[in-house]
């Protein structure tokens, strides 16, 4: 953010730091929504709600008689405290009406303590889980986006499987300091967006778990503010803090 608005320096960023820190952190020395400028989605990736195969679970129906069976005896892990992988399972649990215990992890070990059944469900970003799901290991229940994923389009939505609404998945974009020229933008959107519609790099993305967006810097804007406002409601409503 204090490199020089010259369109050389850019960062790709995602919901967390973006639509999450700014209501999670109390005390953030910069503001990612004023001191960024958004230049162009690449891609949407939407949680998966997963749970390990041997829990012989197929459908949300029996994922909530399950869960509200054994309330408060369900632990589901993320990937942190304010991720959208740990807001995404509070989300559920709250509208489901079951209690579970969050268990945040740092690194790879929260996928090994799944597939264990030391956990019993996790949100995670389908790029983290897509191997583990085409291999039988862990079963996809639903997914968080809006609209199904491209990558898991015989899964469904959570929205469309009892939850109207239900919208908590991940992305990601290019941003560029605040202060960077309207016309370097532009071109940077142009030559983004270029790429993204090549088929390989499409098929590529789609089959690692992503959806490929595009648009331009005014709609990924008002996308990102939307963000924030959505995520800024369930923060405070998990009471979830990092400082």
């Amino acid at each position: 953010m204090r490199s020089a608005p010259d369109g050389y320096t850019l960062i790709i960023n995602s919901v967390g730091p973006m639509a999450v820190n700014p209501t999670l952190y109390k005390n953030l020395s910069y503001n990612p929504l004023t001191d960024l400028v958004a230049v162009a989605q690449i891609s949407d990736v939407p949680n998966v709600l997963v749970v390990p195969a041997s829990l012989r679970i197929w459908t949300m129906e029996q994922f909530l008689a399950y869960a509200r069976s054994r309330q408060g005896d369900l632990n589901y892990g993320s990937t942190g405290i304010g991720t959208s992988s740990h807001l995404s399972s509070f989300m559920l649990a709250s509208r489901g009406g079951f209690a579970a215990t969050h268990i945040p992890y740092k690194g790879a070990e929260v996928l090994k303590d799944l597939l264990t059944g030391r956990l019993q469900f996790m949100f995670a970003t389908i790029p983290s889980v897509i191997a583990h799901i085409r291999a039988g290991s862990l079963t996809a229940i639903a997914v968080s986006s809006a609209k199904r994923s491209r990558s898991l389009p015989e899964v469904p939505t959570v929205a469309e499987s009892g939850f109207p609404g239900f919208e908590a998945g991940s992305w990601f974009g290019i941003f560029a300091p605040r202060g960077t020229p309207p016309e370097v933008i532009a071109a940077l959107n142009r030559a983004t967006n270029d790429v993204i519609a090549e088929r390989a790099i499409e098929s590529r993305m789609v089959d690692e778990g992503a959806d490929p967006v595009g648009g331009s810097p005014e709609k990924f804007a008002a996308f990102v503010r939307s963000e924030y406002e959505k995520w800024r409601a369930v923060v405070r409503e998990s009471g979830a803090v990092v400082d």
